[in-house]
């Protein structure tokens, strides 16, 4: 790849981090629990029986203390609803009892964003290879990153065992690090041959598929970042920009017809690079166009799907391929919301009209996504009652994992905040902790629910039955605080460094949800 694109990499952990943070845990008096569950039954939204099964974490601190003496409730203080950090931990940890053991670690960048650790990244999850992370700072690599790997780069693996033989008596029990995404490619399919091969070499269209892709991939960033950089010191004619743009639009429009050319089955749906099985190619491809796809309209007004039926297809077959979908890939409003600080990096220089305006252009776009965060979409990275457990799972653990980092990122000061510094920050307070164990707390119960198989229904059950929990657990003082807090936290998830795109479109919904009630309460 090109020298621009290189250093595009090296400045990606400076665009988006946290840090830790220890929350404060407030305490709530033991008739202030008891009041809280007389009085969301009393005004009638559900009956008890109903509220105790959809939110039981909320209602098992108020239930006991209620059956308590009363003179222990007048001089004693209750755990605070919701439950606390250690207990929803504690639930976390005994729903999570399916492990598997690892049998490659992948180096990738911190953000998930490197389009060369994507493929690996997206490869091992299409191969169902259990494999472990350790995610590598792409600025001040650690002594011991720059010790394993001879060139520092990012991404590598550490293979566990030889696989190569199918017998286990003689099978080896060696490590091996590989590093160069395609070696990686490789040598996934050689130590792990009873899983589907990815690299296929030795058959032409394969080969016809990389060398076309390579040039689209070539036309692409000689067009796309012409003359970009503050140290580029390149300086293009219109003719010449025109003559890239061109180029580049010869090379979409070439895959979009060979994509039509691919021979298909009647009967199958699949529409991936070769025909109906995802290849390696698939992989390679992703990275590159799912930016384009999302980034392009913005910085350079080109759709690359317009008049493209084939390629938008290929599109369509990716989100509904789950090793993709379910981890991999990212979402609009991440690409969105990130392509101001591409455009600060790369742009070639903010004091170009050009540039101004496509970061102005780029930030009211994304403030305009985060308005229907509260609409929770099934169909946005297909969302189904087989998959709606997992990835709510999946919410109420990167919350409750991350807790300390999240509340400390969503109050940061000017000072400290390193990227999104046009999202306004919230104020330090014990109330946004109620809301966030309450987020928590509601995610976890969804995840067990057997009646909520779909985002359609989550946001509906959220929206009809929290108004009165939230009025009484959080001061109505802090109630505008609490649901900027909630808002920043939901506008600074970004996929799929954070978590998966369709688990982020529950974490999003829930926090935005919250912070309706919350503006709806003064």
């Amino acid at each position: 790849m090109t020298v621009v694109f290189l250093a595009f990499l090296h400045v990606l952990p400076l665009l988006l981090t946290t840090n830790g943070f220890h929350p404060t845990t407030p305490i709530t008096k033991t008739t202030k629990a008891i009041h809280a569950r007389k009085v969301i039954i009393e005004r009638g939204i559900i009956t008890s029986n109903d509220k105790q099964r959809r939110f039981p974490f909320l209602f098992s601190t108020a239930a006991a203390v209620e059956s308590s003496e009363e003179t222990t409730a007048s001089t004693i203080e209750a755990p605070s609803i919701p439950l606390s950090w250690d207990d929803l931990t504690n639930k976390l940890e005994k729903e999570d009892d399916d492990t598997k053991t690892s049998l490659v670690t992948l180096y990738r960048d911190t953000n998930g964003w490197c389009p060369f650790c994507e493929r690996i990244w997206l490869l091992l999850r299409a191969k169902g290879i259990p494999y472990d992370e350790q995610l590598v700072p792409l600025q001040n690599k650690p002594d011991w990153y720059k010790a394993l790997v001879p060139t520092t780069l990012v991404p590598a693996i550490l293979i566990h065992e030889d696989n190569n033989n199918s017998d286990d008596t003689e099978k080896k029990n060696e490590r091996r690090i590989v590093w160069e995404s395609l070696d990686i490619m490789k040598a996934l399919d050689e130590s792990f041959p009873s899983t589907p091969r990815m690299v296929l070499d030795d058959n032409e269209e394969y080969n016809d598929a990389v060398e076309m892709n390579d040039r689209l991939t070539k036309a692409g960033f000689q067009y796309i970042y012409a003359s970009a950089g503050p140290n580029n010191n390149i300086t293009l004619t219109e003719e010449d920009l025109e003559e890239r743009k061109q180029n580049f639009m010869n090379a979409i429009n070439e895959l979009d017809v060979s994509l039509g050319k691919v021979e298909r089955k009647d009967d199958d749906d699949s529409f991936f690079r070769l025909g109906s099985q995802f290849t390696g190619i698939d992989a390679i491809m992703i990275p590159t166009l799912e930016r384009w796809r999302y980034q392009l309209p913005l910085t350079r007004s080109i759709d690359i799907l317009e008049n493209r039926p084939h390629l938008k297809h290929w599109f369509e077959a990716m989100e509904s391929y789950g090793p993709y979908r379910n981890r991999v890939a990212g979402d609009a409003y991440s690409w969105t919301a990130t392509n101001s600080m591409f455009l600060r990096y790369f742009g070639g220089g903010e004091d170009k009209p050009e540039v101004q305006d496509a970061i102005q252009r780029t930030d009211t776009i994304a403030n305009q996504l985060t308005q229907s965060f509260s609409n929770m979409d099934d169909k946005a990275f297909g969302l189904s009652s087989d998959t709606t457990a997992a990835i709510v799972m999946e919410a109420a653990t990167k919350l409750i994992t991350n807790h300390e980092a999240i509340l400390k990122d969503c109050t940061s000061d000017e000072n400290e905040t390193k990227s999104q510094k046009d999202i306004t920050r919230a104020s330090s307070d014990t109330n946004i902790d109620i809301a966030l164990r309450y987020a928590a707390s509601i995610l976890m119960d969804l995840s067990s629910d057997e009646n909520i198989t779909t985002a359609t229904a989550i946001s509906t059950v959220i929206t009809n039955n929290i108004e009165d929990e939230l009025m009484i657990s959080i001061d109505k003082g802090n109630s505008e605080n609490v649901s900027r807090a909630m808002r920043t936290i939901a506008a600074r998830t970004c996929t799929p460094r954070d978590m998966s795109a369709p688990a982020a479109i529950i974490f999003r919904g829930v926090l935005s949800i919250i912070a309706d009630k919350l503006d709806g309460i003064n």
